[in-house]
């Protein structure tokens, strides 16, 4: 149809769709399309052949219209006189265009010899003439009037301006999760709802001011309802960033001092950072010189170190003012000097700057704490027609909420059904009977059933346009999905329902699910306490999530279900008098919550936690601390209470720390760090692409990634010939790795050669740019690795440090291409791209040397110590190092640090989460019943990045450790229990998000 494939029969023209007859295409015939996408991107030929007509509201134009709302609303006969105005200038117009009209046909139908005869003609002149000077001054007097109106009405300008911005900022929400959809007329709602519960005053100023503050939190606090926690303070600082952008707030807007906060790009060649500062925090530090008012900040640090020093191990810096003359840096330069520094504090530095630049800013970043409350006030903006839609996670029950609900409001009845397969027909039928009775209605998982929700918004509109009984109300719930239709998500009100972050509160839920008076009533100590170390391990790994890679390798459904079927199965054992702690972890380990877990590793995990929990000294408080550090003062006991509520009072003690996981303290800091990191990465994401990121247009496109050309052009020359990657029967299993590898670099360099030219051509017009060239451009505007660049090796770095690493796993291939039949004197594992197929080849050599089978070996490792020029001038010979192993960079250890003199395991550093490992001794080795455990020796498994999961799994290390190991099988090794297990990983890539 957009084609226009008609064919002509006779003077008649048809069209056939596949197999069917032709139709008759009627002359009159007219095709309108309308999506309700926000941006839509349609293919170049489907913009050739329609005429695409963009009728989204802009900012101004909606300003304009809010302002009339907001006059209407505020000062009623003034927007009336405005609008008789308005109407008496279109009349007089009207009125004035019609004498002319009929003045003219009055001379065209005139006798030319008798013209000046004709009274009747002359005296319709003098009328006309009257008449024009009289609309001609009712015209001005409109006009004054008009200004004395608009005069009064543009002192409510900065109400609908307030207005318009936050409805811009809600639209853009969309591309944080699709699920966050808002429609003008929801917004308009809440926008007159907060006008009318402004507290009135007779002076306008204050009135304005008063208006403004009242929309603002009113809006936010509807939005931040059916916002995810981790979305919150998303939304919270866009709102910040953009008035301040606008001139509302007091505090300044600097352009570069924002592009700076949401990027944060490293300098890379800069002088030694101090002892006590991580490079990282150094190259940053370095780079933010570069901005007005910073250029003595690297000296100052140099000068006054250990100042500076005090103030970087601060617990929380964000509260003290900083070192020196920075004592008096306005707190947005302390953000940015935080945001260098501990990046783990800045979303606390991000609250208070909000805090501060909003008024009243502390009730913006205070949560609503009770459900119930948010769920009555939501209810009361509620109508037959607007339905709450529950946006759930694992682990969530928004269900229990509505019978709250119902119970307090007590509607003429509640259904409820969970959507599925053949659910359709039963649920049409409880909605119709519904709206027409006044029943509540509860339609759970509704994601489950995309097709069908298109009929449900249907039966909504027919709902609405007939009308029904008032007290009917309508409950969605669903995962986050791109299949729900948008216009079912604008017309609800959304509420997200996640089981709270922290761990006190996971554990008071969980005991929560378990009868009072029953729990009152059992007089058995031991049920008592193995139900209290269930809730308690239920809570940690549930809560264990929230520390992303560093908890859990998959993300597990784990839910309040797992532990009710578990109780169950503790009661049945419980009968038998003894406690079977072997078949009750099993069950529980392996079945209930190991049901949902996917990783070996995890699995192993789960175990770990049940071994030190399950056990017959839990009956005599036992510290349920799992596998303390030495010296941890830390402590949680399993009480002997006998009473529901005293339990209860002993959860407000348990201590929320990464301690109570048997984790690094630095686990928190890790977790802080991501999350400040998403946050930023998103905000950039929101950002207008068409400006710079602070909002100064940054001129000509190609220039903004010219020093990533500079870079990439520079890779042509260092590509491994050609005539060295030909097959040769005789090659070593070494040379088969360079082959493979230099081909895969080769391929590479290619595609970043092509994409940029490609790139730079369309820029200047000479192609045609394509959505993957527009992805491109962004990416590199943003100075993140391409996605078609990203897909050649996994990797958590920015763009700059990942050219740069490109740089040096391109150098290797060429310091190894002299004679790729025998491995380096040294190799860096985490340049390689299948750093496997090496490990491989080590084992393969030692299989051909000692005539082995292949499955029988595996590779062991040895912690030098040694830095890789020590051990370059201390091995000569390949022969040497053929039978004591290669030599191996590229680890950081991930959880923990390490004795370099002893070689033995310790606690990390504070604030060192990463611990590059210098070089380690590889070699394989045969499997030896017994081997490894005697020796006390840790197998920590190996990951590319810290983003772990068995797609990046790549080989098991054995690390040196004090502790008496608990041995369980692990494949052909014998793996440890130790506190390590819970934390310690080794990774290929250290951590670098900038």
């Amino acid at each position: 149809v957009l084609a226009q494939r008609y064919v002509q029969v006779g003077k008649k023209f048809t069209i056939k769709f596949d197999e069917e007859d032709a139709l008759e295409v009627s002359p009159k015939f007219r095709l309108l399309i309308q999506t309700k996408l926000s941006n839509p991107h349609y293919r170049p030929e489907i913009t050739a052949q329609c005429t695409i007509i963009n009728f989204i509201v802009t900012e101004k134009g909606l300003e304009d219209q809010m302002l009339a709302t907001v006059v209407e609303m505020e000062n009623s006969e003034l927007e009336s006189k405005r609008e008789a105005n308005v109407k008496a200038q279109n009349d007089n117009t009207s009125k004035l265009e019609e004498l002319e009209r009929t003045l003219l046909q009055s001379l065209s139908d005139a006798d030319p010899a008798t013209i000046l005869d004709n009274k009747a003609l002359v005296e319709g002149l003098e009328t006309t003439k009257k008449t024009a000077m009289e609309i001609e001054k009712a015209q001005e007097d409109s006009k004054k009037l008009d200004e004395e109106i608009n005069k009064k009405r543009e002192l409510y300008r900065r109400v609908a301006a307030e207005g318009s911005t936050l409805f811009f900022m809600l639209m853009q929400l969309a591309f944080v999760s699709r699920i966050y959809q808002y429609s003008l007329d929801s917004f308009y709602r809440f926008f007159k709802y907060a006008i009318e519960h402004t507290k009135p005053s007779d002076d306008i100023e204050k009135r304005v001011i008063a208006l403004r503050g009242k929309i603002r939190y009113k809006i936010f606090q509807w939005v931040r309802r059916g916002l995810f926690e981790k979305h919150r303070q998303i939304f919270l600082t866009q709102i910040t960033l953009r008035l301040m952008q606008k001139g509302v707030l007091k505090e300044p807007y600097k352009p570069k001092e924002v592009d700076f906060l949401l990027k944060a790009i490293p300098r890379i060649d800069v002088p030694k950072s101090p002892d006590w500062m991580q490079e990282k925090h150094w190259q940053l530090c370095q780079s933010l010189t570069q901005l007005e008012g910073f250029e003595n900040l690297c000296n100052e640090i140099e000068k006054n170190g250990a100042r500076f020093k005090e103030w970087y191990n601060e617990l929380y810096p964000e509260q003290v003012p900083l070192p020196s003359e920075w004592k008096r840096a306005p707190l947005f330069h302390m953000l940015l000097i935080l945001r260098c520094m501990r990046r783990d504090r800045t979303t606390y530095g991000l609250a208070k700057l909000i805090n501060q630049a909003l008024e009243d800013g502390e009730k913006f970043n205070r949560a609503e704490t009770s459900f119930a409350d948010i769920m009555t006030k939501s209810y009361k903006m509620s109508s037959p027609h607007t339905p709450f839609f529950f946006i759930i996670s694992s682990g969530s029950a928004p269900k229990k909420i509505v019978e709250e609900l119902v119970a307090q409001v007590n509607p003429k009845g509640f259904r409820s059904l969970s959507m599925g397969q053949g659910v359709d027909k039963d649920a049409e039928e409880d909605l119709k009977s519904g709206h027409k009775e006044g029943i509540w209605v509860f339609l759970e998982n509704c994601h489950l059933m995309p097709r069908w929700l298109p009929k449900l918004e249907q039966m909504l509109d027919n709902f609405a346009a007939e009308g029904g009984n008032d007290r009917f109300r309508l409950f969605l719930s669903g995962e986050p999905s791109d299949k729900i239709p948008i216009g079912l998500l604008e017309r609800c009100i959304k509420l997200t329902c996640e089981p709270p972050q922290e761990l006190k509160a996971n554990v008071s839920m969980a005991f929560k699910n378990f009868n009072a008076k029953d729990f009152d009533t059992k007089s058995d100590e031991k049920y008592r306490a193995i139900l209290f170390a269930l809730c308690f391990f239920h809570g940690l790994v549930v809560v264990r999530k929230r520390f992303g890679s560093s908890g859990w390798n998959g993300n597990y459904p784990f839910n309040l279900q797992d532990l009710r079927d578990s109780a169950k199965v503790m009661e049945t054992y419980l009968e038998g008098g003894k406690v079977p702690w072997e078949d009750m972890k099993y069950i529980i380990g392996e079945i209930m919550y190991g049901g949902h877990i996917t990783d070996d590793w995890d699995r192993k995990l789960c175990k770990a936690y049940l071994d030190f929990l399950m056990k017959d000294e839990l009956f005599e408080e036992y510290d349920l601390i799992p596998y303390p550090a030495k010296g941890t003062t830390i402590s949680f006991k399993c009480p002997k209470y006998t009473t529901h509520e005293a339990y209860f009072k002993h959860i407000d003690g348990l201590p929320e720390t990464p301690i109570t996981f048997g984790m690094s303290v630095n686990a928190e800091l890790n977790y802080r760090e991501d999350q400040a990191d998403t946050l930023f990465r998103t905000l950039q994401d929101l950002q207008p692409k068409s400006a710079g990121i602070g909002g100064d247009d940054g001129g000509d496109k190609s220039d903004k990634f010219k020093d990533v050309k500079d870079i990439v052009e520079k890779f042509e020359s260092l590509k491994i010939p050609a005539d060295l990657l030909k097959a040769d029967e005789n090659r070593s299993p070494y040379q088969n790795v360079f082959m493979q590898e230099s081909d895969r670099m080769n391929t590479l360099i290619d595609v970043i050669l092509r994409s940029i030219n490609d790139l730079e051509a369309a820029l200047n017009g000479q192609l045609t740019m394509t959505d993957q060239l527009e992805k491109l451009q962004d990416s590199l505007l943003l100075y993140r690795v391409p996605v078609k660049w990203k897909d050649a090796y996994e990797s958590c770095r920015g763009l700059i440090p990942w050219l740069t690493n490109l740089n040096f796993r391109i150098e290797q291939l060429n310091s190894w291409k002299d004679n790729p039949s025998i491995s380096p004197k040294i190799l860096y594992l985490n340049y390689l791209f299948n750093p496997q197929s090496f490990l491989t080849a080590i084992k393969q050599t030692e299989a051909q040397k000692t005539k082995t089978e292949l499955n029988k070996l595996y590779i062991q490792t040895e912690v030098t110590g040694r830095a890789p020029e020590n051990i370059e001038s201390a091995i000569d010979t390949s022969s040497k190092k053929a039978s004591i192993g290669v030599n191996i960079c590229g680890f950081s250890l991930e959880g923990c640090g390490i004795d370099f003199n002893s070689k033995f395991l310790c606690e990390s550093e504070p604030k060192k989460i990463i611990l590059p490992l210098n070089v380690v001794m590889c070699k394989a080795a045969p499997f030896v019943a017994e081997t490894k455990e005697d020796k006390n020796y840790y197998m920590c498994p190996v990951y590319k990045t810290k983003d772990r999961g068995s797609t990046r799994y790549v080989f098991t290390a054995q690390l040196k450790t004090k502790d008496t190991p608990q041995t369980v099988s692990y494949t052909h090794l014998r793996a440890h229990e130790t506190r390590e297990d819970l934390v310690c990983r080794l990774l290929l890539e250290k951590k670098n998000q900038h």
